[in-house]
C-alpha cells in the first residue's frame, strides 16, 4: 500500500523485513559456529545489494504511481474480483498525492489499442488470471491495461483481500474515520444490526473497517469509493504515526496477504517518500457519471468518457520537471 497508498504500506512492511531477515541470517550463522563445538561449514555471505535510490524507482514522469487493488477473494466466492481500484500518485518533490477511483461497474474501458473490455471493469484481472493461472502476470496486465486506459505511467501494483485488509487494521489498533452523517446499513454483516456509525470521527476495527469499504445500499457505489479512500488513508497514516517499532509484527501479514511487484530494495526510498508526503489534503476523484463517466439506460453499468478522464490524468498525474 504515504497516506492513501496501500501499497505503500506493504513497501515499509518490506523495510522491516528486510531486516528482520538480516538478523535472521546472522543468528543462523552463530549456530552453525556453535555446533557442538564442531567445525562447520560455513558459506560466504553473497554481498548485499545496496538499497534502490528514490530517483531510481520513480516513473519517466517523475513521480511514483500506484495500482492499488482490494479484492473480494474469501470463501465461497469464485474469483478475484477487483471491487476497489484505485490509481494513486505521489510527487516526491512537493509531497502532493493524488488518487483517482475506477468504480467496480464500469464497463467498455479501452485497455490496449482498438481493445475495449465490455465486462464490468472488476473481472478484468480475475480475465487474465483465469487465462494465465499466474497472479503475478495477471496483475502485470491489468496494470499494463489501466496505464493505458489512463493514458499515464502505472510503476507498480499492490493488491490486498478482505481478509487481509480486516488483519491489518487490526494489527495496527484500529483506525479513525471521521463522517459527516450517521451510516447506517443493516445488510452489512457486523453484529445484529448491521453497520452503524454515528456522524463525527469514529475509531473503527478491521471488521468495522471493511463494512465501512463495502456498504453501498444506504447511499451509492460512489460513496463507497470514497471511503474506499479514506480508509486506505487512515490506514497508511495510522501506519506511519505508529513507527518502525510497531511493523515487525505486521510482516508476515504482508508478506501472506499483500501482492506486489515494488522491489524489497526500494523500501528505504519508500519509507522516506511516505514520511514526506502530504497527508492531511490529498486530492481525491472518483470517476462517477457525470464529467467522469455516463449511465447506460436499462443496466447498472457506467462507460467512462475516456478523452475527459485522460484529460484529467494528464493535468493531475502530469510529468514533473
Amino acid at each position: 500500500m504515504s497516506r492513501v497508498l496501500l501499497g505503500l504500506i506493504s513497501a515499509i512492511l518490506v523495510f522491516a523485513l528486510s531486516g528482520c531477515a538480516g538478523l535472521a541470517a546472522g543468528a543462523e550463522g552463530e549456530a552453525g559456529a556453535r555446533n557442538g563445538g564442531k567445525k562447520a561449514k560455513v558459506e560466504q555471505p553473497k554481498p548485499t545489494k545496496p538499497p534502490i535510490k528514490l530517483k531510481d524507482l520513480l516513473g519517466s514522469d517523475g513521480r511514483l504511481t500506484l495500482l492499488i487493488l482490494g479484492t473480494d477473494a474469501r470463501e465461497g466466492t469464485i474469483g478475484h474480483r477487483t471491487d476497489a481500484i484505485i490509481v494513486a500518485t505521489i510527487d516526491p518533490g512537493s509531497g502532493k498525492v493524488a488518487m483517482v477511483s475506477l468504480p467496480r461497474d464500469t464497463v467498455n474501458v479501452p485497455i490496449a489499442p482498438g481493445e475495449a473490455y465490455s465486462g464490468r471493469i472488476n473481472s478484468l484481472f480475475w480475465e487474465y488470471q483465469r487465462a494465465s493461472g499466474k497472479t503475478k502476470e495477471a496483475l502485470r496486465k491489468t496494470k499494463a491495461a489501466f496505464a493505458y486506459a489512463f493514458g499515464t505511467e502505472i510503476d507498480y501494483y499492490a493488491m490486498v483481500d478482505f481478509d487481509g485488509l480486516v488483519r491489518l487494521i487490526n494489527g495496527i489498533g484500529g483506525i479513525d474515520v471521521t463522517l459527516d452523517e450517521p451510516l447506517i446499513d443493516p445488510t452489512m454483516h457486523l453484529g445484529n444490526k448491521g453497520l452503524r456509525l454515528k456522524a463525527g470521527t469514529r475509531h473503527i476495527d478491521g471488521k468495522t473497517a471493511l463494512a465501512y469499504s463495502r456498504s453501498r445500499h444506504s447511499d451509492s457505489d460512489y460513496d463507497r469509493s470514497r471511503r474506499q479512500q479514506q480508509v486506505i488513508a487512515a490506514t497508511a497514516e495510522k501506519v506511519r504515526s505508529r513507527g518502525l517499532s510497531a511493523l515487525p509484527a505486521l510482516v508476515e501479514l504482508a508478506r501472506k496477504k499483500v501482492v506486489t511487484d515494488v522491489p524489497m530494495r526500494a523500501a528505504p526510498a519508500l519509507y522516506q517518500l511516505a514520511m514526506g508526503a502530504k497527508l492531511k489534503s490529498p486530492k481525491s476523484i472518483v470517476l462517477a457519471p457525470g464529467r467522469w463517466a455516463r449511465p447506460l439506460a436499462g443496466t447498472y453499468t457506467i462507460a467512462p468518457r475516456v478523452l475527459e478522464v485522460q484529460k484529467m490524468f494528464d493535468r493531475v498525474f502530469k510529468p514533473l520537471d
